[in-house]
This record gives C-alpha cells, structure tokens and sequence, in this order.
C-alpha cells in the first residue's frame, strides 16, 4: 500500500483530502503543521501532498527544505491550494507537481497517481 502524507492546517481541506485518498488505497498520515525531515525520513512515504497557505509558512518552503535534504529530495512532492491560481503556488517552487483553484479532487488523485507510479 502507498503511504502519502498530507501536510494542511486548514482541516476540512485536509479531511476532503485525506478521505478521497484513503479511499483511492493509499494509506495516509495527516499533519497540521510542518512536520521535520527527520519525521518524513522515519515514515518512508511514496508521496508528500501539501497545502500551500500554511500559517507562518508556505508549502513552497516546506517543499524547499525537504527537497535541500539528501535523505529524502527524492520523495515527490505536490503542492496545493484551494484559493491560489496555479502560476502563482508555482513561482519559485521546487514541487514535483503543483495544483492551483479551482482545486479538483479528481485532478489531484491522477496526479498524485502519476507522480508516484514514475518513482516506484
């Protein structure tokens, strides 16, 4: 079973996430905040999905630290966001795929499904 991590402070677009994902076969580990390299390393996920508003941070930055680590920059990561227009959660960003308003359930199962099956 794929392990996907949701990183989201806003709990009913995590919830909405974390359902439609469990539902998809995917075992998934819920965080509010972000969680350290350290934690990602000892959970050994096949995909990190983040929400791009987080409070006092962004899932640019987030992504950013964990790509900068040798020990998990290869884990894909998609960044998301409910309120932002896709070109504006891609500037600068280092995510292996990004998904802006209006954001799409549908949309982001296939990518998440996309980018994890091309880093078995």
């Amino acid at each position: 079973m794929k392990r996907l991590i949701i990183i989201d402070d806003d709990k009913d677009a995590r919830d909405m996430v974390v359902f439609t994902f469990e539902n998809n076969g995917f075992e998934v580990v819920k965080a509010e905040k972000e969680i350290t390299v350290e934690e990602i390393i000892a959970l050994k996920p096949h995909i990190i999905v983040i929400g791009y508003q987080l409070k006092g941070t962004t899932g640019n930055d987030i992504c950013s630290r964990f790509k900068a680590d040798d020990q998990c920059n290869l884990i894909p990561v998609i960044v998301y966001s409910t309120t932002l227009e896709t070109a504006k959660i891609t500037k600068g960003n280092c995510a292996d795929g990004y998904l802006g308003r209006p954001l799409e359930l549908d949309d982001l199962v296939w990518l998440v499904h996309r980018i994890s099956l091309n880093n078995r």
